[in-house]
């Protein structure tokens, strides 16, 4: 039998560590680009519009990661000691997913004004626009991270981890069980 050019997919609860790290690597990136057009006033319409659509995609991903956590959460409670920290995770994962909602939406409503009246805008509107763009769209950056640190420390520190797929050789998927040296 020849050997499959793509790993299997995990089960939906394993697919959390898969998922997390689209909107965290989307809603770190997103103010760079609200810098951007705060700095590239020919191109500022383009990063304005290129930053809403990474948090979009940024706030859909974390919606998806809560999801996959909530699946996946049954493994971190196995594991006493992760508890405080998987309630902190989870909370902080929440609240960066809201606030990211609520920034995209911000930025879809400054986007669609700013397309139409660009050209009236002066430089000081502009650049104060900017500056409180960057710390709204700072609040989810710092918020994810956050939560992704937790995260980091469920499974580094604690040991929890989610199930992966492994290929069986009969040509489907079986769900591995983790093993930890440390219990």
């Amino acid at each position: 039998m020849t050997p499959s050019l793509f790993p299997p997919l995990p089960s939906y609860e394993g697919l959390h560590p898969i998922v997390v790290h689209f909107p965290i690597a989307l809603l770190l990136v997103t103010p760079l680009f609200i810098l951007l057009a705060m700095a590239w006033k020919s191109q500022s319409r383009a990063m304005l519009l290129t930053a809403l659509i990474l948090s979009a995609l940024g706030t859909a991903g974390a919606f998806l990661a809560l999801n996959t956590g909530e699946a996946t959460e049954r493994f971190a409670e196995l594991v006493p000691a992760a508890g405080p920290v998987l309630e902190s995770h989870e909370e902080l994962a929440e609240i960066a997913a809201k606030l990211a909602a609520g920034v995209t939406l911000v930025l879809g409503i400054v986007a669609a004004v700013y397309a139409k009246v660009h050209e009236r805008v002066r430089t000081p509107l502009r650049l104060g626009g900017g500056v409180v763009l960057l710390l709204l769209a700072g609040a989810p950056s710092l918020t994810i991270a956050r939560a992704a640190h937790e995260g980091g420390v469920l499974v580094h520190l604690h040991g929890v981890h989610a199930p992966v797929a492994v290929h069986t050789g009969s040509g489907a998927p079986a769900t591995a069980p983790r093993h930890d040296d440390d219990d």
